[in-house]
């Protein structure tokens, strides 16, 4: 199980705390002020900007590549791209040659190559520093880019780039992905691709799948889910409501697929005795309720645990005939909220798994580091 940022915090960077940032198989740290700008993109090609208050600092670009790439000649078109833009705004413009951001025998990557540039020393982007390699486990193509503000010095930012892009992992381990921004961080198998992603200042949600085999392997098998929801300043959406209260209206409700269904009340529970009419009760069948709203935790807080089923009658019938057939039992959705007083959060995961993949819902939970 991770280990809680709050009793390991990361090392200061130039003074500054830092935090982890995992995105799309990637994972590295940065200064704690840095946060996400803009994305774009899958897991085979695409890009991610990071921001502080003052403009962009990080940028990061990927693309898949089925053979062995030129890596020094696209750095080398890249830089003539920056080259050719500055002259047309008739800005001052010089490559960096000898540069080191990165040791080629501590990346262990293929045609690792460094560059760097200078401009205008008043420029909001004065400079910039970075690294470019192949890397035939995840067969990508990285380019990683730091920017300088307005009067940095050259060489602090040629330094900031080797801290941050010199543990710059292009891939998880074991076949799990870190996924880290804005506190947040949670494990998801690489077989699952980023679907959705919002992140606004009263939520941030993220959403993975893996689609269903193409073809007739795909017939009796369905799509599979990740979602995680984050939603801060818990204590005033709490302030007038239970949790179970602001589950039901901020996210059952607003669910248009399924239909959710408490999990942990003991409402289902056949093995109570019942009176002469059929009914169980009412003291028992309370006593029971409050033993099993016990048993979900996650992170050690206590959370609402619900059950699905699709809303749509056909989609029903579908997944209840192939389960039929087959003499199987597929697990029905999965969604977890809870509240966590140490960060002031509210978080959700629903899953939608496999009867080989049951497994995934309690370790996903298990990666997740709410505070």
């Amino acid at each position: 199980m991770p280990v809680s940022p709050v009793s390991s915090p990361l090392p200061p960077l130039f003074g500054k705390a830092r935090r982890p940032l995992g995105w799309q198989g990637y994972s590295t740290e940065i200064p704690h002020d840095w946060n996400p700008g803009k994305f774009s993109g899958t897991r085979a090609r695409g890009d991610l900007r990071v921001d502080d208050d003052l403009g962009v600092r990080f940028e990061l670009r990927w693309e898949h590549a089925a053979k062995t790439p030129n890596v020094e000649k696209s750095v080398s078109i890249f830089l003539q791209t920056l080259q050719k833009d500055a002259k047309k705004r008739k800005a001052a413009f010089q490559i960096v040659s000898g540069t080191h951001v990165v040791s080629r025998s501590k990346k262990r990557k293929e045609q690792v190559v460094s560059f760097g540039w200078t401009g205008d020393a008043q420029a909001e982007a004065s400079c910039g520093f970075g690294a470019a390699w192949y890397c035939p486990t995840c067969e990508r193509v990285t380019f990683a880019h730091i920017v300088g503000q307005a009067n940095e010095k050259i060489t602090k930012i040629e330094r900031l780039a080797s801290e941050v892009i010199g543990p710059l992992e292009c891939h998880g381990e074991g076949g799990w992905d870190n996924w880290s921004l804005l506190d947040l961080k949670i494990e998801i198998p690489t077989e699952f691709e980023l679907s959705r992603a919002q992140i606004l200042l009263n939520k941030i949600e993220l959403e993975w799948t893996r689609p269903r085999p193409a073809g007739m392997r795909g017939i009796a098998k369905r799509a599979q889910r990740l979602k995680l929801w984050r939603f801060p300043a818990a204590t005033a959406l709490l302030a007038d409501l239970s949790l179970e209260e602001w589950t039901q209206w901020n996210l059952l409700e607003k669910d248009k697929q399924t239909r959710w269904q408490r999990s942990d009340t003991g409402a289902e529970n056949s093995s109570l005795p019942r009176t002469s009419r059929g009914k169980i009760p009412q003291k028992m069948k309370a006593q029971s309720e409050i033993q099993d709203k016990k048993q979900y935790k996650v992170q050690g807080h206590e959370a609402l645990s619900y059950s699905g089923r699709a809303k749509d009658p056909r989609q029903s019938f579908t997944h209840w005939f192939f389960d039929f057939i087959l003499r199987r039992r597929s697990p029905k959705p999965q969604l977890r909220v809870w509240d966590c007083p140490v960060s002031n959060r509210i978080w959700a995961l629903e899953t939608e798994t496999s009867i080989v993949n049951s497994h995934l819902t309690s370790e996903v939970l298990d990666s997740v580091q709410c505070h």
